[in-house]
């Protein structure tokens, strides 16, 4: 079948919508689980991943690399229950991601804030004050989130395949849709674009893999890949470290060569008294 992304606003239905077209069409739902497999494989801390995908980047955060470096390992998982097939990711930037997988439906899951606040109210067993304070801190904290990690606006219809209103839906309704939706031959998977999805996985599992060796992580390299072989461009001080990179980015499962455009810097030396 294909692969379904969701972003979604609080109190919009998105997971209780993902969940029952999960259960209808037999398919993974994964949501959390792709924070548990990237701490889990990258050697991370559950709580400093769930921080990268749903908060309000802090000063620090803008300062340092640490939060891409998570990202990137987000990335990785997602990409990896995205060549399975047959899921549906929810939220973690699944619907960025994804954005050249034409496989993939994208879709964006919201509704007015009134009937939001009014589900959060009666779901979170809080006041009406508190659960429109809540939907709007967290539709500030989301967006700016996004617009820092991928410089995009959460909220342009343009990133999505679908944008689903669920003002008068419930979440068997909604699920009707996206499985209606589903039946487009457009997000049908081809050969082709099983191979793409499987070159940027690739990718993005040798850039992990490269920031998570602590040896490789302070690099700034370009990589691609093209039918499983990895190109890999940059500058390096020391051919040690070109070595490196090559060794780990090439024990990755399912890469069939690496193709090592990295330059090595000459080594200045100095004379005494000059």
């Amino acid at each position: 079948m294909s692969i379904v992304a969701i972003s979604q606003t609080l109190g919009s239905l998105g997971d209780e919508i993902g969940r029952e077209l999960a259960r209808t069409l037999s398919w993974e739902f994964a949501d959390r689980e792709i924070i548990a497999q990237a701490a889990q494989r990258f050697g991370e801390g559950v709580l400093e991943l769930e921080h990268v995908t749903e908060e309000k980047p802090s000063l620090w955060d803008r300062f340092t690399d640490t939060k891409r470096r998570y990202l990137t390992y987000v990335e990785a998982i997602i990409f990896e229950m995205a060549a399975r097939d047959n899921v549906i990711l929810s939220g973690r930037g699944a619907t960025i991601f994804l954005r050249k997988v034409r496989h993939a439906l994208r879709v964006r899951i919201t509704a007015p804030e009134r009937v939001r606040a009014y589900r959060v109210e009666h779901q979170q067993e809080v006041s009406s004050e508190a659960a429109v304070h809540r939907v709007r801190q967290n539709d500030r904290e989301r967006a700016a989130n996004v617009k820092f990690l991928y410089n995009v606006d959460w909220d342009d219809p343009l990133l999505y395949d679908l944008v689903l209103n669920t003002e008068r839906l419930d979440a068997k309704e909604g699920a009707r849709l996206l499985h209606h939706a589903l039946q487009n031959e457009r997000v049908q998977p081809t050969p082709e674009s099983r191979a793409e999805l499987k070159d940027l996985g690739l990718t993005a599992h040798a850039k992990a893999a490269l920031l998570a060796h602590p040896t490789t992580r302070p690099l700034h390299l370009s990589l691609g890949c093209k039918n499983g072989r990895l190109s890999i461009g940059g500058m390096v001080e020391r051919e040690e470290l070109k070595k490196a990179v090559e060794e780990i980015a090439g024990k990755i499962p399912g890469i069939t060569g690496v193709e090592s455009e990295i330059v090595v810097l000459a080594t200045r030396r100095t004379v005494a008294g000059i």
